[in-house]
């Protein structure tokens, strides 16, 4: 896994409703994406800014959870107005929209470094996590998530994916080579698995267990969320069960000392030990996290 926390769900809630950015905050979710962008209207986005501003300034030190924001991608580049408001002591990153060349996440790199010494934040606290949703995004992918330091994962967008291959309602089959793409291009990139988007259907909470299980098994670690009760669905699909935990305990255990062996019945080599060792990772750093938030 790459340095950082890894978050399971990340809830979102529109920058230019202070009441659900507050209630957000106590939901539960691992990250609380403040959006600038789509959940905003065009004449909503300086108000939309204020209002995540004034927020911000009352979270404290320590929230809950992780805060992001989704700032805006204009026609060349992303909002400065946006940028220069997110970078604050309670922002742990940014949400990039529409990456599709190097370049969208190197310009931001670039004035994240101004706009951090001018603040007296600590170089790199500002973590970034550019979104995939175009085709050509897809095509980039590589070069998209290898362009800079502060790249924490890569976030695949469906919707918007959909839409730029011409699809009104795009299946599961539909994306998945896009999404296979993009877990090959953050392993290549050596960063954190991907984030998957958000499960439009809201009240469908089965429907959103099974792809977060689909996704889960393609190498996504964690998911979008709409809605506070998706919340707790992501976290029971993102977590590792107790028995995938002790299976891998006995697959690390029955290698000690040897190349190879049987567990259950099944051959165990050194790459089946290594996946059994990134179970142990992530189940142990995910009970911290949890602890630390609880």
């Amino acid at each position: 896994m790459a340095d950082g926390p890894v978050l399971r769900s990340f809830l979102f809630a529109p920058g230019s409703d202070e009441h659900k950015l507050r209630k957000a905050l106590a939901c539960g979710a691992d990250a609380v994406v403040f959006d600038l962008e789509d959940s905003v209207p065009p004449t909503e986005k300086e108000e939309a800014r204020n209002t995540v501003g004034s927020v911000l300034a009352d979270v404290g030190p320590r929230a809950e959870c992780e805060i992001h924001v989704r700032v805006n991608h204009l026609v060349e580049g992303f909002d400065p107005a946006d940028l220069a408001m997110a970078v604050h002591p309670n922002v742990s990153a940014l949400r990039l929209p529409k990456c599709e060349k190097p370049e969208d996440v190197s310009s931001v790199e670039n004035v994240l470094d101004e706009l951090e010494r001018a603040a007296g934040i600590p170089d790199g606290a500002i973590r970034l996590y550019p979104t995939i949703e175009s085709a050509a995004g897809v095509g980039a992918a590589v070069e998209i998530l290898s362009a800079g330091r502060r790249v924490q994962a890569g976030v695949f967008g469906p919707a918007d994916f959909a839409a730029s291959i011409g699809l009104f309602d795009a299946t599961f089959e539909a994306a998945l080579l896009a999404r296979s793409t993009l877990v090959l291009a953050s392993a290549r990139a050596r960063i954190q698995s991907p984030v998957d988007g958000a499960y439009l259907r809201v009240k469908d909470l089965e429907g959103l267990r099974d792809e977060g299980r689909r996704v889960r098994q393609l190498g996504f670690v964690g998911k979008s969320a709409i809605h506070p009760a998706q919340v707790a669905v992501l976290h029971e699909v993102f977590t590792p069960t107790q028995a995938e935990v002790d299976r891998a305990r006995e697959v690390v255990s029955s290698a000690a000392g040897q190349a190879t062996g049987v567990v259950d019945g099944a051959y165990v080599d050194p790459p089946v030990v290594a996946q059994a060792r990134t179970i142990l990772e992530l189940a142990a750093h995910l009970k911290q996290e949890d602890g630390e938030n609880g």
